[in-house]
């Protein structure tokens, strides 16, 4: 048997036979199985616009899932290189101060060492100062003792009053 619709239902004739089916009860009958299935039908035909209106809300909806995990995937790429970058970078800096900390060490050492052979210079020439000091207040204090004894061994003698100028 084919499908039927309601109305094919609601519109089937039956033969007539003696002491047969009663046609108004059979009527009813049938007319409250059309109305059934054209309830039925209307709640299927209901259900497959929903069905559809789902599905492409679906294909949206996976549509954009597949955007989000591209977009996501693209920004873990973007922050692991900029990572990378930022740890290139960093150690490029580390290695420029160090280049630079070992100038400026390298500098100073270099400061050091003239500062000290210009402390030692000095301490030389301070040396050689006190001793030339030295040497000259002994040679001055010899001098004062040579004419101390001589003026000592000397009688002195007194200066006549007009005498002098």
């Amino acid at each position: 048997m084919k499908n039927l619709t309601p109305l094919e239902i609601a519109q089937r004739e039956f033969r007539r036979c003696f002491r047969g089916l009663d046609p108004v009860e059979v009527r009813n009958f049938l007319e409250g199985i059309a109305e059934q299935l054209q309830g039925l039908l209307k709640e299927s035909i209901l259900k497959e616009n929903r069905i559809e209106k789902l599905e492409t809300q679906l294909e949206t909806y996976r549509g954009r899932e597949n955007e989000v995990k591209e977009v996501l995937f693209a920004l873990q790429r973007m922050t692991d290189d900029m990572k990378d970058t930022s740890r290139k970078e960093a150690e490029l800096i580390i290695k420029d101060a160090e280049i630079k900390a070992e100038a400026l060490l390298e500098r100073g050492h270099l400061t050091l060492g003239r500062l000290q052979g210009k402390i030692a210079d000095l301490k030389r020439e301070k040396a050689l100062f006190e001793g030339k000091v030295r040497g000259a207040i002994k040679l001055y204090q010899d001098l004062l003792d040579t004419e101390a004894a001589e003026d000592a061994s000397e009688p002195v003698q007194p200066e006549s009053p007009g005498a002098g100028s």
